[in-house]
């Protein structure tokens, strides 16, 4: 019968060892860090999308706050002038 020789593995990181275990790190970073990038330059044109829409609809605002305000003081003219109407009416009869 053969006896099996087992190699007995070092306790102790060699230095070649280490450097293959660094580089491999340093290739999985380096992806992990693309993919940043990239989200990073999505994330920034979504900002600038969101900041965009919040000046919209501050403008929006803006006019429709404009447009409520002269819609009121029409209302309050044309209420005015059917009062108006109304007692000349009463006056003609």
């Amino acid at each position: 019968m053969k006896k099996k020789v087992l190699k007995k593995k070092s306790e102790y990181v060699t230095t070649a060892i280490f450097e293959k275990g660094m580089d491999f790190m340093a290739k999985s970073f380096s992806k992990v860090f693309e993919k940043l990038e990239r989200h990073d330059k999505a994330f920034e044109s979504m900002f600038k999308e969101m900041q965009n829409y919040g000046k919209e609809a501050r403008e929006h605002r803006m006019t429709m706050s404009g447009l409520n305000i002269s819609d009121i003081t029409q209302e309050r003219e044309i209420e005015g002038l059917k009062v108006r109407v109304e007692k000349l009416e009463q006056k003609l009869k």
